[in-house]
């Protein structure tokens, strides 16, 4: 069976796990994105990294300003996917939406959760010099971060690595998990735990 799949994810760290799932025989039916920015004496515009990967996969973008409008809830009510898959999007999703009968919310969060809830978690285990970090696939629920996790891969953290060298890895490995995650949602042996 094929998933139906709504992408929500704004930077850098979530465009190879838009590719790797652009790459399967699931349908992205939509993604959705920060706004544009505008910067510069022109006040040039200045689309996120997902909505220019986006464009150059040909998929429909939305960059809604709120999702907590009826307008936003209907309208993926109206898309009907199966999942909706969460990667740094950077906007909390609002409760009326998560509880959209027969949709489930997953996240790519880049930390071994509980670990580094919240935002900026690849940041926080290197000032805090953990020794590993990872990948957590996680159900979204209405308290950030918190919901139940479905897989975890971790990272050992190189002395030497940055931010952006380590994010670059732990991207590559929320590649590889959001598409066995993909699989188990797909043979209905996706399990959930606390």
């Amino acid at each position: 069976m094929t998933l139906k799949i709504i992408f929500m994810g704004t930077p850098d760290f979530a465009v190879p796990i838009l590719k790797a799932i652009h790459e399967t025989d699931h349908k992205i039916l939509e993604v959705y994105t920060q706004p544009p920015t505008k910067s510069g004496r022109g006040q040039k515009i200045n689309h996120s990294n997902i909505h220019n990967c986006s464009e150059q996969l040909n998929l429909k973008v939305r960059c809604p300003t709120t999702l907590e409008t009826s307008e936003e809830i209907n309208h993926i009510k109206k898309l009907n996917p199966d999942v909706v898959v969460v990667v740094a999007y950077g906007k909390i999703l609002p409760t009326q939406m998560l509880n959209i009968n027969n949709i489930l919310f997953i996240n790519v969060h880049a930390s071994l959760l509980p670990r580094w809830r919240g935002a900026a978690p690849i940041q926080r285990a290197i000032m805090n010099m953990d020794s590993e970090t990872g990948i957590s696939i996680m159900k979204i629920e209405p308290k950030l971060d918190s919901g139940p996790v479905m897989l975890q891969s971790k990272i050992k953290i190189q002395p030497n690595f940055n931010c952006e060298e380590l994010s670059n890895e732990m991207s590559k490995i929320g590649a590889k998990l959001i598409l066995e995650a993909l699989e188990l949602i797909e043979e209905k042996k996706a399990k959930f735990t606390s």
